[in-house]
């Protein structure tokens, strides 16, 4: 990355309109198929290798607007903590979700719930754009029960928003880093028939389980 001025300034969204278009920017199809298409997909993936159910207490890491959230209370009845760095998302995220089985909240305040205090978490298109990756890879993994699962999906490159300009790669591997913080469970690609060729030709997936202590020691 040439420029290292990081700014989130884009995710201070007017409108839910404009919310939909940064969370899912059009990548060979609109925002509008994208939502319509991905979503009902990736919650049934959650779902499925996540073990979701009305008891599940679920950590959605960069939740925006709460797309996931909405969709995952609708099929598996679970509770759902959404954590979102732009106060706007935050603002507009329950008048989205509509559910009591719904709260928001900003990264730090994540850190009150002290550890282990989640079922699973999940984190979609969300660490390709992270300033620092290994902190908020480091909150979730905290957040974790030992044995919690984490899904992710997310960009081979990396997509930093910059003042410079709109995004940027300072070549950061997700994918190394997860696995070397995080047990990796399974990791590949998604199907074109869920993101379009353009995406899933730039694009993994990753199931995750947090280590207990004892893994971790030196």
């Amino acid at each position: 990355m040439t420029t290292t001025t990081y700014s989130p300034a884009l995710f201070d969204v007017a409108d839910e309109a404009a919310a939909r278009r940064i969370i899912l920017t059009p990548e060979g199809r609109s925002t509008e198929a994208r939502w319509e298409t991905e979503t009902p997909a990736l919650a049934s993936l959650a779902g499925a290798v996540l073990r979701l159910g009305p008891d599940s207490r679920v950590l959605d890491y960069g939740c925006g607007i709460g797309r996931l959230p909405r969709a995952l209370i609708e099929r598996f009845g679970c509770r759902v903590t959404g954590v979102d760095i732009s106060a706007r998302m935050r603002a507009l995220a329950p008048d989205y979700v509509r559910s009591d089985r719904f709260e928001v909240i900003t990264p730090a305040a994540l850190f009150d719930w002290g550890e282990g205090a989640f079922d699973a978490a999940l984190a979609i298109w969300v660490l390709q754009h992270c300033h620092k990756p290994e902190a908020d890879s480091g909150l979730i993994r905290r957040a974790l029960k030992t044995g919690g699962r984490l899904l992710v999906v997310n960009n081979f490159h990396r997509a930093v928003p910059v003042v410079e300009k709109t995004w940027a790669n300072d070549g950061f591997d997700v994918a190394a880093h997860l696995a070397a913080t995080f047990t990796e469970l399974e990791r590949g690609d998604l199907p074109a028939s869920m993101l379009g060729e353009t995406l899933a030709r730039l694009t993994f997936w990753g199931v995750y389980e947090a280590p207990g202590p004892q893994e971790t020691d030196t």
